[in-house]
């Protein structure tokens, strides 16, 4: 995991009533069964880029860079558990986990990733039930809403990260009555097909999307947008489509500058932010003191 970035989603995942399954069934069968289980967590989870950090017993932590790959793997946990279940995967029979993540800040103590996110993590899986997934609204502002549709909050808490509230979403990730548990794969599907940016320059339109997903900007030939912006470096700055969400990701000296149609700014300098919406990005300098490194964008849906 990068040290560097300064927000992580934080995923914890525990096995419901292992206590109980200890008594039922012995420590030998128990322990084999729990083993396999934390396995398939840890599969589900690097199968989407995450990053075990530790397993304490019956329950493992993973880090993600990307908050949509966070949700993504929920869901994958707990319907990979229950098809290996009922696949006869566990002598003990069907195992339920419960799942509890946050995206937001955090800082680092050698191996150990602490501040904001994890606490914030650890207190929402508290709360959380056999089969549940539950995240924060911070989570869920950051997750296309495409993506989970049926996400809705159950409650509001005081946090224990900060002062002030905490609100609590519930994620669905099976169907109603007995209709097939829901992979991370057909939301993917989904997600793919209905997401582009468009990025206008000199009347010209360049597109990112499923199968154009990165775009390198600058002055150099061998960027796919050339601009002739008096600050715009040769290699200044790179946009990357990345399960859901376009990734905007500044290489130069000068920086990159945003500006939303609504008149928020932001100015990235050897960073990476999210382009949402519209509006126009600036190479070098703010767009309108520097047309030449002008571009507008536009971003689907």
């Amino acid at each position: 995991m990068d040290k560097s970035l300064k927000k992580l989603a934080v995923l914890f995942a525990d096995i419901s009533g292992s206590t109980r399954l200890y008594e039922q069934h012995g420590d030998a069968i128990a322990r084999a069964d729990m083993a396999a289980c934390i396995e398939l967590l840890d599969d589900a989870a690097a199968g989407l880029s995450g990053e075990t950090l530790k397993t304490i017993g019956d329950e493992i932590m993973v880090a993600f860079a990307d908050p949509v790959k966070a949700a993504l793997a929920a869901t994958e946990m707990q319907a990979s558990l229950r098809t290996a279940g009922e696949d006869g995967a566990f002598k003990m029979g069907i195992l339920h986990i419960k799942v509890g993540w946050h995206f937001g800040k955090v800082a680092w103590r050698g191996k150990d990733v602490i501040g904001e996110c994890p606490v914030t993590a650890q207190q929402i899986i508290n709360m959380s039930k056999a089969d549940e997934i539950l995240t924060s609204k911070q989570a869920v502002d950051a997750i296309p809403e495409l993506l989970f549709p049926e996400i809705h909050p159950i409650e509001t808490v005081p946090a224990e990260a900060w002062d002030g509230d905490l609100e609590i979403y519930k994620m669905p990730w099976e169907q109603s009555g007995d209709e097939t548990q829901i992979s991370s794969k057909p939301r993917m599907q989904a997600v793919n097909s209905e997401f582009f940016l468009d990025l206008i320059y000199a009347g010209k339109k360049t597109r990112v999307d499923t199968g154009h997903a990165t775009c390198a900007i600058g002055r150099g030939k061998h960027a796919h947008l050339q601009l002739n912006g008096k600050l715009t470096s040769r290699q200044h700055a790179e946009i990357n489509f990345r399960q859901g969400r376009f990734n905007l990701r500044d290489e130069s000296t000068n920086g990159t500058y945003v500006v939303q149609s609504d008149g928020e700014r932001r100015h990235l300098r050897r960073e990476e932010g999210v382009i949402t919406g519209k509006g126009t990005l600036g190479f070098g300098n703010w767009p309108e003191e520097d047309p030449g490194g002008a571009v507008s964008f536009v971003c689907s849906p």
